[in-house]
């Protein structure tokens, strides 16, 4: 896979390039009779470009694991039509209760029924459940509000928000208010 970016990436370069014929050349190394060599080098300055590491990569994994999932499901796909092909139909015996999964045609589809969703029956009933839960709590909340109802216009029950005080504390707070009394007088001014 990884070969097979590096040929497209040498292959778009080759293929945008000018194809200039250049009669007399070996390996970027020009020979020609009629221009003198220089040896000064000039200057060469390499172009600054992001760099394309990244991309690269990504191409390369992409391609990997797409070989990665695509070769074994194709096989796979491949040898169920070739080999196995659909199902057919034939009579049922009397005393057999056929499965879920075997009324499907294909052997990928009735695999699939198989193993990995559930039973349609068993689906159906998880449905009905989930409906009996919420009626039930449909009930519960016309109760709660009848019972709240029935509490206002009676006016003679205790809300279930009602906390109902100790008379302990009353006591120590009357038995303070009490002893200061004795203390103070009842004629105290600031």
């Amino acid at each position: 896979m990884v070969s097979w970016s590096a040929l497209g990436r040498s292959f778009g370069n080759n293929l945008f390039k000018t194809k200039t014929v250049i009669p007399n050349s070996v390996q970027n190394v020009k020979f020609s009779i009629g221009k003198s060599l220089c040896g000064d080098h000039g200057h060469k300055t390499m172009a600054m470009q992001p760099s394309r590491f990244q991309y690269h990569k990504f191409k390369d994994m992409l391609h990997y694991y797409f070989m990665i999932g695509l070769i074994p499901v194709g096989a796979i796909i491949f040898y169920t039509n070739v080999f196995i092909g659909p199902a057919q139909l034939t009579p049922i015996p009397d005393d057999y209760n056929p499965k879920h999964w075997e009324y499907h045609r294909h052997p990928i589809t009735r695999f699939i029924a198989r193993y990995i969703h559930n039973n349609p029956q068993q689906e159906y009933e998880k449905f009905l459940h989930f409906i009996d839960e919420e009626a039930q709590k449909m009930k519960l909340r016309q109760l709660e509000k009848d019972i709240v109802k029935k509490m206002a216009e009676r006016q003679d029950y205790q809300a279930y928000y009602y906390r109902p005080m100790l008379n302990k504390y009353l006591r120590l707070n009357k038995q303070t208010g009490d002893e200061m009394l004795n203390r103070i007088g009842d004629d105290y001014k600031d």
